[in-house]
């Protein structure tokens, strides 16, 4: 018996640091972008290297990461290396944290093992992530075009071949007349006029069809908004933006159906201390402490909105499978102000649940309920493999 619990307490010794590492990503995420960049120094340093700083002191950075404060006065080993950064980032105080130790251990292992800087020659603006943009219906009206301008011109040409063959059998000159009077014979043929009035139908029908088609749609709505916000400034990562995590103040991403506005006092966490700006910016933060001090909440424009009988849940997307926000809402990084950036149409969710591939074991519901799955078909799992298409998913 005491064997098999060595046997069990080994076993678990071994497992539990490597799930720690596996939550350092989502605790990072969490916790700590709304502060730090992992290759660009924002409010606290650029954390890349980190951990070769501390000399590899992982319990001397935790302790700091801790309470920061109490590390600075405890004269540990690295408490001066502490004191330096301390001055050097104008002795902004870095929040005590209620993490627990192995969580803390968890984001240092998580900060070790990032991958070198990206390539900033041949990177893309939005980290990696590729924003699909659906050109379809605007390809397929353009086609349509094009078909409809060469079978006029084809129907030009026959008729002008036409005119010069038969004008030549009959020894006649080519003149206007002679060529307009062709041209009126050639049109009143029944199979041409039946040809011309089929391309007019067909014109006719599918813009009819891609109106119908693009009703209530709303990708391009940017609405003015009571305080210009900007989202380019907030959470891009280039030089003098911040870098702030999207999850810091959307913080319902991961926990239910709405990703939520955040609140007055989210803003304030920063905005009680950074009180100025450039010009313009100073006057939108004067308008939020106003209204702060007040008591009156900001009436903010919706931006994104599915008809009432479409269900969409965030955390499903994101918190299970892992989504990042650009993929639905563009380059939301780059944008001064928010726009609709993706369609949000029936014809859009179902492209994306088409071709989205769903990785079987990054969570434990697939896992277990979808293992069957993995020996149908060609070995690709998607979202529409696992019911993602059916009527019910969106509409019940």
């Amino acid at each position: 018996m005491i064997r098999w619990l060595l046997v069990f307490v080994c076993f678990f010794t071994m497992i539990l640091p490597s799930a720690s590492a596996q939550d350092g990503e989502a605790l990072f995420k969490a916790n700590c972008t709304s502060c730090h960049n992992m290759y660009k120094k924002v409010t606290g340093p650029a954390l890349y290297g980190a951990v070769d700083r501390w000399e590899g002191q992982k319990e001397e950075m935790g302790a700091f990461i801790k309470n920061s404060q109490a590390y600075l006065k405890s004269g540990s080993p690295k408490s001066g290396y502490a004191n330096k950064l301390f001055e050097e980032y104008n002795k902004t105080v870095m929040n005590a944290q209620s993490l627990k130790p192995e969580e803390i251990q968890a984001i240092i292992g998580y900060i070790e093992s990032a991958p070198p800087p990206p390539d900033n020659t041949g990177g893309k603006k939005d980290g990696g992530v590729t924003v699909p943009v659906d050109a379809l219906y605007s390809n397929f009206s353009t086609l349509i075009g094009i078909l409809l301008l060469c079978a006029v011109l084809v129907v030009f040409g026959i008729a002008v071949v036409g005119y010069a063959i038969k004008a030549r059998e009959d020894g006649k000159p080519l003149t206007s007349d002679n060529f307009l009077k062709a041209l009126r014979a050639f049109f009143s043929h029944r199979l041409v006029f039946t040809v011309i009035v089929l391309v007019v139908l067909v014109g006719a029908v599918n813009s009819g069809y891609r109106f119908l088609w693009m009703m209530n749609l709303h990708n391009g709505y940017q609405p003015v908004q009571p305080i210009a916000y900007s989202h380019k400034l907030h959470a891009g990562t280039e030089k003098g933006q911040l870098g702030i995590n999207c999850e810091y103040c959307h913080t319902g991403v991961r926990r239910g159906k709405s990703a939520t506005i955040p609140a007055l006092s989210t803003c304030m966490n920063c905005h009680n201390i950074i009180t100025e700006g450039t010009k313009t910016g100073t006057t939108e933060i004067a308008k939020l402490r106003e209204a702060y001090e007040k008591n009156k909440p900001i009436e903010w424009v919706r931006i994104h909105n599915l008809p009432d009988f479409v269900y969409f849940n965030h955390s499903q997307h994101v918190k299970v499978a892992g989504l990042e926000c650009q993929e639905c809402h563009g380059p939301i990084q780059e944008m001064e102000e928010v726009y609709q950036f993706s369609r949000l149409s029936m014809g859009w969710c179902i492209k994306c649940h088409r071709e989205k591939e769903v990785d079987l074991n990054k969570s434990e519901y697939y896992k277990t309920v979808h293992a069957n799955v993995k020996n149908t078909g060609d070995g690709k799992i998607t979202v529409e493999k696992l019911g993602g298409t059916e009527c019910a998913r969106c509409h019940y």
